[in-house]
């Protein structure tokens, strides 16, 4: 009998340990504070043009920023090892890092079968939508020598600012200027470790906050939706159950963003656009949920529910962009 009453015991004490009461909200904490963002770092504009790897050039009456990353890597003999370093020392503090020099590896066949084809796509865009991370670490630096000193003493002076890769809001940064750490053989990299050293604590808080509220909350990005020139219709046309092709649009911007979420900041006969459109941050099985994910939605329902023929042209993580391309043969029958 004493046995019996001691297993009973042991198994209630289990489960009071395990949450039963109020278990979803235990388990959303867990999750929020077990996961981190993934990262990528990248030099910021500033460096690519100190060394001649940014260039603007005119497309279709607008300027284009033109990033030479490899070029850059190439040019700089310090930024391999400075960027390794900041890699490592987010690694060692847990957070999932993609490597720039690898990334670029892998999608140099795709931008020469793109250039073949005639694509023409920015090379930051290709990057992030390659490497997917949550927040890119966008690094400004230089190292200045004291060449009237004995020992030629470097000091380091640098930017780290952390971007919400979807929203491109700057959710931390760090600056330091004229960093010189406490061995007179310093090098760039050991500069870098040293300061990083010193700095990072509440620049990671600051990440780790925004992350989670993410997490909680949903991440922010846009959408537009446009007719293709050449296309006999308009966002004021009827859809299959009697809306307009715009109302039909909104009312499942509506229902699929997290609280309804959203702005619309234009509705006109060609063209819809929403900002601050509200999405979930991760799928079912765990992996990351970008705008392409939640335009290919939209266009399977506007395919589906209004007969129409779109397509999903969203490059880059936080814009999402649909174009509508025709009336679908099957609804010309049933019309």
């Amino acid at each position: 009998m004493k046995t019996k009453t001691l297993i009973i015991a042991l198994l209630a004490s289990v489960l009071i340990s395990c949450g039963g009461n109020g278990g979803n909200q235990s388990n959303t904490v867990n999750v929020t504070q077990q996961q981190k963002p993934a990262m990528l770092v990248i030099p910021s504009d500033q460096l690519l043009q100190q060394f001649g790897k940014l260039k603007q050039q005119e497309a279709l009456g607008k300027t284009l920023q033109v990033r030479d990353y490899n070029g850059y890597l190439l040019t700089d003999q310090d930024s391999k090892f400075i960027i390794s370093t900041i890699q490592s020392a987010f690694i060692q503090m847990g957070y999932p890092l993609n490597d720039l020099e690898q990334t670029l590896k892998s999608i140099n066949e795709q931008e020469m079968l793109d250039a073949i084809d005639g694509i023409q796509k920015d090379a930051k865009t290709i990057l992030l939508t390659t490497a997917k991370p949550d927040i890119i670490l966008e690094l400004d630096y230089n190292i200045v020598t004291d060449r009237s000193s004995r020992d030629f003493k470097k000091s380091l002076t640098y930017t780290l600012r952390a971007i919400d890769a979807f929203s491109n809001k700057v959710v931390a940064t760090i600056q330091q200027t004229n960093f010189e750490g406490n061995s007179k053989a310093a090098t760039p990299a050991t500069l870098m470790e040293a300061a990083l050293a010193k700095d990072t604590k509440g620049f990671t808080q600051q990440i780790n906050n925004h992350f989670n509220t993410i997490i909680e909350t949903g991440r922010d990005i846009t959408l537009r939706i446009t007719i293709d020139n050449g296309v006999n219709l308009t966002m004021s046309d009827e859809c299959l159950d009697g809306d307009t092709y715009s109302d039909f649009i909104i009312d499942w911007v509506k229902v699929n963003t997290l609280l309804g979420a959203y702005n619309m900041n234009r509705n006109t006969e060609t063209e819809m656009y929403f900002t601050n459109v509200k999405i979930k941050t991760l799928n079912d099985n765990g992996t990351q949920y970008s705008a392409y994910d939640f335009a290919r939605e939209l266009s399977k329902a506007l395919n589906k529910g209004c007969g129409i023929k779109s397509r999903n042209t969203t490059q880059g993580l936080g814009m999402a962009t649909i174009s509508i391309m025709d009336i679908l043969l099957v609804r010309l029958r049933q019309e």
